[in-house]
C-alpha cells in the first residue's frame, strides 16, 4: 500500500479497536457507536483511488461488486464489535431463529486411535477430507503458486497442532495430518486448481521470484525487500485467515452447517482473488518501468486486510463463552517459535529494505515516478 492508504487504514482500525476496549451496557449507545464506525469505514474506503480491474478477462463491474461485498461485510463486523456478546449473538437470531444458541462442544476425536491401520483411516475419511480438497482447490485459484501453496498446507497443520489445547477437534493423528490432509486432500486440490489455471491460460504467480534463477539462493525473495515483503505478508495473511475461519463462527454461535458461513466464504473468495492479484502486481512491477506507466493502488488489499483485522478483533472480544472452545491459554513453548519466526522475518525485511534501497537507488531516485517516466521516454527516443 502507498503511505496514504496505510495511514488511512491505521486511523480507521484505531477507531475499530475502541469497540474492543470501550463497551457499554447501554444498547442504544452501542448501536450509535457501531453506526459511526460503519460510516467511518465507508468514508475511508471511498477515499481510496479507484482503478480498473487487475484481471484482463474480468470486467470492472464484477471487481467493483466484489469490493462492495467486502465493504458490506466490514460494516457488519464493525457494527458487531461495538455490541455486547449477548446483543451481537442475538442479532443473528432475527436472521435465523435457529441461531443465538450456544454451540455444543464438537465430539470428534481424531486422535483417539492412532494406529496406522486401514480401518482407522477409513473411519477418519469423513466430510472434512472432502472439505480440505475443495478448500485447497479454491486456494490454488487465488494464490496460483505451487511453492507458497504447499508451504501454507504444512503451515495449517502446524497451526492446528499449536492450538489443539484450545480447540479439541484440532488434535489429530500424525498420519491424519501428514497423509490424509497434506499429501492426499491438499495436494490433490492444489494440483487440480493449478491445472485449471493452466487450462484457462491464466497467469501463474511467482511470489518468491524464482523466474530466471538457477537455485533457491538466487530467488528474489532473499535479495529484494519488496519480494520478501510480499511472501511474508501472504503467509501471515492466510495463517490468520485460517484461524479466524474457525473462531468467528464460534464467537457468534454459528454452527458449521449454517448458510451464513457459505456467504462468508463467497465474500472472501471474491475479495481474496482481487487482493492477491493486486498484491502480486505490486510485487512484480516494483522497480520496473511498467510501474511508472501503471500505478498500483491498494483498494482491494485495503479491504481484505480490514476484513481480516476486524475478524481477528471480533474473535478476541467474543472469545469467552464461544462454542467449541476450551478456556485455556496457549503454552509458552508454542508461542516462542512463532514469535521467533515473526520477529526474525521483520528483522530480515528491515535489513533487505535498507540494503536494497541504498544499493540499487544510489542516486536518490528510489521509487521516483517522475524520474522513471523520464527514463522511459529517453529509452523510447533512443
Amino acid at each position: 500500500m502507498e503511505y496514504g492508504s496505510q495511514l488511512l487504514f491505521f486511523l480507521t482500525i484505531s477507531y475499530v479497536l475502541c469497540g474492543l476496549y470501550y463497551s457499554s451496557e447501554s444498547t442504544e449507545w452501542n448501536i450509535k457507536a457501531g453506526l459511526v464506525g460503519v460510516c467511518m469505514v465507508f468514508l475511508a474506503q471511498s477515499s481510496l483511488k479507484p482503478y480498473n480491474s487487475p484481471f484482463k478477462r474480468v470486467r470492472d463491474v464484477y471487481c467493483r461488486v466484489g469490493a462492495r461485498l467486502g465493504l458490506l461485510y466490514i460494516g457488519l463486523l464493525v457494527f458487531l464489535l461495538f455490541q455486547t456478546e449477548k446483543d451481537a449473538r442475538a442479532l443473528f437470531g432475527y436472521i435465523d431463529p435457529s441461531l443465538n444458541k450456544e454451540l455444543a462442544m464438537r465430539t470428534e476425536n481424531y486422535d483417539r486411535s492412532c494406529e496406522f491401520t486401514f480401518e482407522n483411516i477409513y473411519k477418519l475419511s469423513d466430510f472434512y477430507v472432502l472439505a480440505h480438497f475443495f478448500n485447497w482447490l479454491a486456494a490454488a485459484l487465488l494464490l496460483r503458486d505451487y511453492y507458497i501453496l504447499h508451504i501454507w498446507s504444512v503451515l495449517d497443520e502446524l497451526i492446528e497442532l499449536s492450538l489443539k489445547n484450545i480447540r479439541p477437534n484440532f488434535a489429530e493423528c500424525w498420519w491424519d495430518s501428514l497423509i490424509l490432509d497434506v499429501l492426499v486432500a491438499n495436494t490433490l486440490g492444489i494440483w487440480i486448481g493449478m491445472s485449471l489455471i493452466r487450462y484457462c491460460n491464466s497467469m501463474e504467480y511467482d511470489w518468491f521470484g524464482r523466474k530466471n534463477t538457477k537455485s533457491i539462493r538466487e530467488w528474489k525473495a532473499w535479495t529484494q525487500h519488496r519480494q520478501f515483503q510480499g511472501v511474508f505478508l501472504v503467509i501471515l495473511f492466510v495463517s490468520i485467515n485460517f484461524v479466524t475461519g474457525f473462531t468467528v463462527p464460534n464467537s457468534l454461535w454459528l454452527p458449521p452447517s449454517n448458510k451464513l458461513n457459505i456467504i462468508r466464504l463467497i465474500i472472501w473468495l471474491a475479495i481474496g482473488g482481487l487482493g492477491f492479484r493486486e498484491a502480486y502486481d505490486d510485487v512484480r512491477t516494483w522497480g520496473e518501468h511498467l510501474r511508472a506507466e501503471k500505478q498500483i493502488f491498494a483498494q482491494y488489499r485495503w479491504t481484505a486486510w480490514m476484513m481480516l483485522c476486524c475478524e481477528a478483533i471480533l474473535s478476541w472480544k467474543f472469545r469467552h463463552n464461544a462454542g467449541n472452545r476450551l478456556e485455556e491459554s496457549v503454552h509458552w513453548y508454542v508461542i516462542l517459535p512463532w514469535g521467533v519466526w515473526f520477529v526474525g522475518s521483520l528483522a530480515f525485511y528491515c535489513y533487505l529494505r535498507l540494503v536494497y534501497k541504498y544499493r540499487i537507488y544510489k542516486d536518490g531516485t528510489y521509487m521516483d515516478l517522475e524520474v522513471r517516466k523520464q527514463n522511459i521516454q529517453n529509452k523510447k527516443t533512443n
